[in-house]
């Protein structure tokens, strides 16, 4: 199976694909400049596996939420993508994604997770997690809250931008300010059962949360 794995939500600019079992990317940290690379690291991994963009069988991708922009990027080039080449598609939380990096990349870890990115605005999108027994569970939905609604005690490790100068993680938590979500990741997610999670673009939606993306 050839799957291919967009992630823009956040600074980073992450194109992956997995082909015969083996995972290739391209990545760089490159605020506003998403737009001008995303297609381009798609072309040039194709190219260095000799795949065609014919033989692509899907498409995964991050949803959000994260910068406006970003989400908006990977969904055009994903409807984009996916009605042309006329494949299905799977759409991850972002937030997801990055306590599902942290585990793949820490598999003895164990506890509470805290994903929290900067939103802007004075606000934080956030999620809950828990590594317990070699699984990863879910423990809350993404959401949007003011930092000091944050309730940030109990958790073993904290992830995302927002613990940069939002958000003050417990004094013995590891925390991972610099954590970004990365294409990889989605495919390490999704290929398994990838036919079983897929759908048409028309049935998926971007995750903004907030609407509303500037100040009046």
């Amino acid at each position: 199976m050839n799957l291919i794995a967009i992630e823009t939500a956040t600074e980073l600019c992450s194109v992956g694909l997995l082909h015969q079992g083996h995972i290739t990317d391209k990545k760089q940290l490159a605020p506003r400049q998403h737009a001008d690379l995303v297609l381009g690291y798609l072309d040039d991994l194709l190219n260095a596996q000799g795949i065609s963009k014919s033989a692509v069988d899907g498409i995964v991708f991050g949803q959000g939420p994260g910068a406006f922009t970003g989400v908006r990027i990977a969904m055009s080039v994903v409807q984009g993508l996916a009605l042309a080449w006329e494949v299905p598609v799977v759409a991850i939380s972002t937030l997801h994604n990055m306590a599902h990096q942290l585990w793949q990349q820490n598999p003895e870890q164990q506890g509470k997770l805290l994903i929290a990115n900067d939103a802007r605005m004075g606000e934080v999108y956030w999620a809950t997690f828990e590594i317990s027994d070699g699984h990863l569970k879910r423990l809350t939905e993404d959401s949007l809250a003011a930092p000091e609604a944050i309730d940030t005690a109990g958790f073993e490790v904290c992830s995302g931008s927002a613990f940069k100068s939002m958000l003050e993680a417990p004094h013995d938590a590891r925390v991972l300010p610099d954590s970004h979500p990365e294409a990889t990741t989605l495919l390490h997610i999704v290929k398994q059962d990838f036919p079983q999670q897929a759908q048409h673009i028309i049935h998926i939606q971007p995750s903004y949360i907030r609407e509303k993306v500037v100040f009046n």
